[in-house]
């Protein structure tokens, strides 16, 4: 069950830091953007590792303030994993999970791009 967690984990940090790259993309290209305020085309951080759904948009400060916190992620709407994290905020364009301790906020942090 353990190695379950963490795999499930792993595969959402890999998401993660595709959106992270997406996030530093759009933000250097911010003052000639439509909506210099937006990110989007992010993917669903889900543990499912075949999901590709987009997600957001989501302003730089909702994104930011989800990142401060390393076991804090975004999903699509209903992708979340019980067994793995809990619903902590609904948007209509995302929602945000937190990981369970134990392994899977374990992994979250040591993964985390930003640490």
């Amino acid at each position: 069950m353990e190695a379950r967690l963490t795999r499930l984990a792993k595969n959402e940090a890999l998401f993660r830091e595709v959106n992270e790259r997406i996030s530093d993309i759009t933000q250097e290209l911010a003052p000639g953007a439509a909506h210099p305020d937006l990110i989007d085309g992010l993917i669903c951080e889900c543990s499912d590792p075949l999901c590709m759904e987009r997600i957001g948009p989501l302003t730089i400060a909702e994104y930011e303030g989800i990142r401060r916190d390393a076991t804090r992620f975004i999903i699509a709407a209903g992708h979340q994993a019980e067994d793995v994290e809990r619903v902590v905020e609904r948007q209509p364009t995302y929602w945000a999970v937190e990981k369970h301790e134990g392994a899977p906020a374990d992994v979250a942090r040591e993964r985390d791009p930003r640490s």
